[in-house]
């Protein structure tokens, strides 16, 4: 049986790590799977190695030592950095990982890219993926491109204090989401990069309902048990509430500016793309709030 060798770039990471998980179950029902996990830090998962998972370094920021990374290897997961400083530093390290797994002779790349809006509609947070793209188009080698929409997890910061003091106090104005949850987009890196596709493919990754303010609003409300009253801020309110939450200023502007973004509409789409890789429905935001309903509420709960 031949074996098919698959790497994990970016492997200790949140998604990366959920990825490595997902394929080391896979690989109980799948004989001829060889994975490796590349990451910066090899020596901290000694108890993947014990499980048979190949483990070698590999950083972005030094592109002489990623081809070597890659040798072998014949399906790539390449998981988007988080440098995202708007100094260019993600595109060149995504370029260096392209670069190393042509001349490593990788045969596919599976990368983890966002949700494009329409053109008028760009930002900090999509210019580097459209770059990307556009590098591996030019590379020659067969991708798959997986658009994730908006994490889950940042319910936690947009929601706040909606839990206590029943106000959503947002700066998205009629804006809607796709929110899509993390381990949704762990299993479909995982399944994308399993399943043997030879050729170029674009996929977008959501949730599978697209949510303005007032229904997230509603959503928390029947999660919490209480009612939850939408309040329209501007940017620079929004991102002085988060400092006075305790937010370093600039992940606070971040943030605000992102919740001004959103306020574009830009994000208003919808993809049934998961279920199609996946064959299972995307979860919804209802689950992932249920789910974090007592972190949530954790300022208004007795100790346990």
């Amino acid at each position: 049986m031949k074996t098919m060798h698959l790497a994990v770039a970016g492997a200790s990471g949140q998604l990366g790590s959920l990825v490595v998980n997902e394929l080391i179950q896979l690989r109980a029902s799948r004989p001829g799977m060889a994975l490796t996990a590349i990451t910066r830090t090899p020596e901290r998962h000694a108890a993947w190695q014990e499980r048979g998972i190949g483990l070698r370094f590999g950083d972005f920021d030094q592109p002489q030592g990623l081809a070597a990374a890659f040798t072998g290897v014949e399906r790539l997961l390449l998981i988007s950095t988080n440098t995202i400083d708007g100094t260019g530093r993600r595109l060149e390290q995504h370029r260096h990982a392209i670069a190393a797994a042509r001349q490593a002779g990788v045969g596919h790349i599976v990368y983890t890219s966002f949700l494009q809006p329409e053109e008028g509609k760009r930002s900090l947070l999509n210019d580097d993926h459209r770059a990307t793209e556009a590098l591996l188009q030019e590379s020659g080698i067969g991708h798959t491109i997986l658009r994730n929409a908006f994490y889950q997890d940042l319910l936690l910061v947009i929601l706040g204090t909606a839990a206590v003091d029943g106000q959503l106090r947002t700066a998205m104005g009629q804006g809607h989401v796709s929110y899509v949850a993390r381990e949704d987009c762990a299993h479909a890196a995982a399944a994308a990069l399993e399943d043997g596709y030879r050729g170029n493919r674009i996929l977008d990754m959501t949730g599978p309902a697209a949510l303005d303010a007032p229904a997230l609003a509603a959503i928390a409300a029947q999660v919490f048990g209480r009612s939850i009253e939408v309040v329209a801020i501007d940017a620079e309110e929004r991102a002085r509430h988060f400092i006075v939450a305790g937010m370093p200023a600039p992940m606070a502007t971040m943030l605000a500016g992102i919740e001004r973004w959103l306020a574009t509409d830009a994000m208003h789409m919808v993809s049934d793309d998961f279920t199609r890789l996946t064959g299972r429905p995307a979860s919804p935001v209802q689950a992932f709030l249920q789910a974090h309903r007592r972190q949530l509420l954790a300022p208004v709960l007795p100790p346990a």
